[in-house]
C-alpha cells in the first residue's frame, strides 16, 4: 500500500464537481493519502480582517463568528450538506481566543499566527464534513499533534526536519488524513505560521520527510500557463518546469504556489506533479522537477504582478552619496517591508516593493534623514512583466525581443532589468499597458 503526499486547494470544498472527483479518486484507490489542506480565501479573509477590525474595537468576536459561519453554511449549501460537526467543534477554541483578545486588546505576532491557523483549521474542518456526509472515512490532525515542528519566526516560520522527522515517521495513516497546512509548533510549544498561504510548504516537508517519490499538487487555483488565462485565454499548459524555475514563477500573479515548496524536495530531487481534477479523474498538467536545463534557451512563461510600487529617491549626486540605501533598507527590514529590487543611478534610486506596504513606506521615507534627496516619489500605477526560463544570459537576443514586442506597439517601458538571474528579465510598465503588452510579448516567444 502506497502513501501519497498531496497537498489540496482549500478553494475547492466550494466546487462541488471538484469535489466529486476528489471523492471518487479516493474511492477507487487503496492507497493512504496525505491530504495537506490551504486555507479557502473567503475564510482567510473573513479571519484576518474580522481580527483587525475586533483589535480596533469596531467589530465583537460575535459579529465575526458570524461571518465565519456564514461563510460555512455558504458551503454547506453548495455541497448539501445536513450539518456542520466538524466545524462547530473547530469553532470552539477560536471563540475563546476570539473573546480574550477583545476584552485584553492582546494580540501578539504569536497569538496573531494561533488565530490565523484557523484559516486553515476550518476549511480542513468543512472538508471533513464533506468527507462525512459522503461516507468517506477521514481524520482531522492538527500539525501541532502531528510533531510537525517549526522555527519561531512568527508569520515566516521553517520547517524544522531533525525534530519533526520522528514524530511524523511514528505516524500512523489512513485512508484519508486532513491536515491543516501552513503552520506547525514551535519547540516551546507555540503556533508560527509558515507563511500566508504556506500548505504547499507544509506538504512538501512531509513528503520530503516521508520519502515518498513525488508530491502531489491537487486542485491548485491557478495551473502553469505560458501566461495568465484570464489576459490570454489561449496560453498553453507548461508541461515542464525546473524548481528554480517554477520558485521564480511563485512570485508573480498566475501562480498559486509557495515560492518555498521546493526547499525541502531539492536534496532528495522529489518530483512536484500538479493535477487538475476533471470528471472524476486526476489530470496531470505540469512535471516540477531538478532535471538538467536544456541547451538551447526556451522562455517557460510570459508573467506579470500587479503588486509592486516604486520608491523613487531623487536628488543630484544621490548614486554618488554612500549611505543613502544602508539607512533605508535598514528601516524597511525594521518594518517587515519585503524589498524586490533596487535599481539605481546617480540622480535616482528606485527601490521595487510590494504595493500593500506604500502606506509603511511612504512615513518611513517622510521620517528619516536622506542625505542628498531632495524629492521622494511613490509611483503605484505599475505592472511588473518578466518572461521566465533558463539560459537568458547564454541567449543575447532575447532581450531585444522583449524590448522589440513591446517598442512596436509604442508600449513605455519605466524600468527594465535582467542578468541578476539567468531565469528572467523583466521591465515595469503602466498599468494600463499591461494586457497589450503580456499579449504581444507572449506573440513573439510562443507565436500565437
Amino acid at each position: 500500500m502506497s502513501v501519497h503526499v498531496i497537498r489540496l486547494g482549500g478553494n475547492n470544498i466550494s466546487k462541488p464537481s471538484i469535489i466529486e472527483s476528489f471523492l471518487s479518486i479516493l474511492n477507487q484507490s487503496e492507497d493512504q493519502h496525505i491530504l495537506v489542506i490551504s486555507a479557502s480565501e473567503t475564510i482567510q479573509q473573513v479571519l484576518v480582517q474580522g481580527v483587525d477590525l475586533l483589535c480596533t474595537k469596531i467589530k465583537t468576536h460575535t459579529d465575526l463568528l458570524n461571518e465565519l459561519k456564514e461563510e460555512a453554511h455558504q458551503v454547506a449549501q453548495l455541497n448539501q450538506l445536513t450539518q456542520l460537526a466538524s466545524f462547530e467543534a473547530a469553532l470552539s477554541p477560536l471563540d475563546r481566543l476570539l473573546r480574550g483578545i477583545q476584552y485584553t486588546g492582546d494580540y501578539s505576532l504569536a497569538l496573531s499566527d494561533q488565530v490565523q491557523s484557523y484559516a486553515e483549521i476550518l476549511t480542513t474542518a468543512l472538508l471533513q464534513d464533506i468527507l462525512t456526509q459522503h461516507q468517506q472515512a477521514a481524520e482531522l490532525l492538527l500539525p501541532e499533534k502531528l510533531g510537525l515542528i517549526v522555527s519561531s519566526d512568527y508569520g515566516n516560520a521553517s520547517v524544522l526536519r531533525e525534530p519533526s522527522t520522528a514524530n511524523i515517521k511514528s505516524s500512523q495513516w489512513g485512508k484519508a488524513t486532513l491536515i491543516p497546512g501552513s503552520y506547525g509548533k514551535t519547540k516551546d510549544g507555540k503556533i508560527a505560521r509558515l507563511g500566508k498561504r504556506a500548505a504547499d510548504y507544509t506538504a512538501a516537508a512531509l513528503a520530503s520527510i516521508l520519502e515518498v517519490d513525488q508530491l502531489q499538487l491537487w486542485g491548485i487555483s491557478k495551473a502553469f500557463k505560458t501566461a495568465d488565462s484570464e489576459i490570454l485565454p489561449q496560453a498553453s499548459y507548461i508541461e515542464n518546469l525546473t524548481y528554480a524555475e517554477a520558485s521564480e514563477l511563485a512570485y508573480f500573479h498566475h501562480s498559486s504556489i509557495h515560492p518555498r515548496i521546493v526547499e525541502p524536495l531539492t536534496e532528495q530531487h522529489i518530483p512536484i506533479k500538479v493535477y487538475e481534477l476533471h470528471q472524476a479523474e486526476k489530470q496531470l498538467r505540469t512535471t516540477i522537477n531538478s532535471a538538467n536545463v536544456e541547451k538551447s534557451q526556451q522562455i517557460k512563461s510570459v508573467a506579470h504582478s500587479d503588486n509592486i510600487a516604486i520608491l523613487k529617491l531623487n536628488g543630484p549626486g544621490v548614486g554618488f552619496k554612500p549611505g543613502i540605501l544602508s539607512i533605508l533598507t535598514t528601516a524597511f527590514a525594521k518594518h517587515q517591508i519585503n524589498i524586490r529590487s533596487v535599481i539605481t543611478a546617480q540622480t535616482s534610486i528606485n527601490i521595487i516593493f510590494n504595493k500593500h506596504d506604500i502606506a509603511k513606506a511612504r512615513q518611513i521615507s517622510q521620517q528619516i534623514e536622506l542625505p542628498s534627496v531632495n524629492q521622494v516619489e511613490i509611483v503605484s500605477d505599475i505592472s511588473l512583466i518578466a518572461i521566465v526560463g533558463h539560459g537568458m544570459q547564454q541567449n543575447h537576443g532575447i532581450s531585444a525581443q522583449l524590448f522589440s514586442a513591446v517598442a512596436k506597439h509604442k508600449i513605455n517601458v519605466l524600468i527594465s532589468g535582467s542578468g541578476a538571474s539567468d531565469l528572467v528579465s523583466y521591465l515595469v510598465v503602466k498599468e494600463e499597458d499591461k494586457c497589450k503588452a503580456i499579449q504581444e510579448i507572449h506573440k513573439i516567444f510562443f507565436h500565437h
